[in-house]
């Protein structure tokens, strides 16, 4: 569902999207980003439930900070999971989360938003070693924000690029 709604806009409309308004749901969307990390290792199933509400809610409500997370890892998602698997369309998606990470100032976010787009999505369609710079910036922002998860999630993906990449 939520991959249909997406494919029916065009970048511009998604990046133009009115701001969210509702505190209450901005409340949830601040939520949901603090449950997904912890859903993504114990339960796929909420984790995937959890992406695509975000998704649909910054669609039809409005776009808040949390809105280029949930873009990013649902452009992770598109490019890993079999149901839904669309490469390109990933990336679009991932690129269009961190044209959104500029424009909604959201820095705080972007050791998550990098680590989806840049180790599950791009490394789709990039040689490994392209990521390895954002990564590695992640890990940076990761820890000057205290997105201590995020940071070690990105070090052991330098890693795992490095290895692939013939990098020491």
């Amino acid at each position: 569902k939520t991959k249909h709604i997406l494919e029916g806009k065009t970048d511009d409309e998604i990046l133009t999207l009115k701001a969210l308004g509702n505190n209450h749901k901005i409340a949830a969307m601040r939520l949901m980003y603090g449950l997904a990390l912890g859903c993504f290792f114990v339960r796929r199933d909420i984790y995937v439930w959890l992406i695509s509400k975000m998704v649909q809610i910054s669609i039809s409500d409005g776009i808040c900070k949390e809105s280029a997370f949930a873009f990013a890892t649902f452009s992770a998602l598109m490019a890993t999971v079999d149901v839904i698997l669309d490469v390109n369309s990933a990336s679009r998606i991932g690129k269009l989360s961190l044209r959104l990470l500029q424009i909604l100032q959201a820095e705080e976010y972007t050791a998550g938003i990098y680590g989806a787009v840049y180790f599950f999505t791009q490394t789709r369609v990039d040689h490994f070693r392209k990521s390895l710079e954002p990564m590695n910036h992640a890990y940076n922002v990761g820890l000057r924000f205290g997105e201590i998860h995020y940071a070690i999630a990105a070090a052991r993906n330098i890693c795992i690029l490095s290895f692939h990449s013939g990098e020491n």
